[in-house]
């Protein structure tokens, strides 16, 4: 009986010691692993409203001044322009007053471009803030 009641302690605090190293990773997520996951997300996304939990508080507020109807044009307008970009990597992390600041670069075609993307941090999450992207 005492053995059965050893391991269940044991067992017990090997759960709250994993779930303390997953809330760990999960909080340790930088800006950058952000914005690559939220990359990819997009590519997979059929409508920008599932990516509404992955966007700034802002940033949904603007698409939603959109009329609904021509939200699917944007979206697939903006999808188009993203997914053509290859090679998206990001080069500089800037801390700021609302999260960071990403300076990135790509290829689209042959052309270099070069963008700045805004991670905002609402709460303890990361947020898809502005970007923008030039010529180099």
């Amino acid at each position: 009986m005492n053995v059965k009641r050893l391991v269940a302690r044991v067992a017990s605090v090997v759960v709250v010691v994993l779930a303390g190293v997953a809330a760990l990773g999960a909080q340790a997520q930088t800006a950058s692993d952000f914005y690559t996951s939220y990359r990819a997300a997009f590519a997979k996304a059929k409508a920008i409203e599932q990516m509404f939990p992955l966007i700034s508080k802002d940033m949904r507020a603007e698409i939603e001044k959109t009329p609904a109807a021509e939200r699917p044009k944007m979206f697939e307008f903006v999808k188009e322009m993203s997914t053509s970009m290859k090679g998206v990597k990001v080069v500089k992390e800037t801390k700021n007053d609302t999260g960071v600041m990403l300076t990135v670069e790509a290829l689209d075609g042959t052309s270099k471009m070069a963008g700045q993307v805004q991670i905002v941090k609402e709460g303890d999450a990361w947020k898809m803030g502005k970007e923008s992207w030039s010529s180099k």
